[in-house]
């Protein structure tokens, strides 16, 4: 398993773990950011701070620290 910062862009791959805390994880469950789901990296800003991924067909923004705690496979 592996983040989404490890990720390429274009890149698919299905969420296996999220290592968040709370309140985080509840915001990324509300974002539909969950366990079996489906995302694909779409972009990354210049210096790495944010991650645009598509999950099950929304468009969400993350901070490092929010990409960082998702797991991948």
């Amino acid at each position: 398993m592996k983040s989404i910062v490890e990720m390429k862009i274009d890149e698919e791959a299905v969420i296996k773990k999220i290592k968040a805390k709370e309140p985080v994880k509840s915001r990324l469950t509300a974002m539909g950011v969950a366990k079996g789901n489906r995302l694909k990296l779409l972009d990354y800003t210049l210096k790495k701070q944010t991650w645009e991924v598509d999950v099950e067909g929304t468009r969400v923004a993350l901070r490092k620290e929010e990409a960082e705690s998702i797991l991948v496979d």
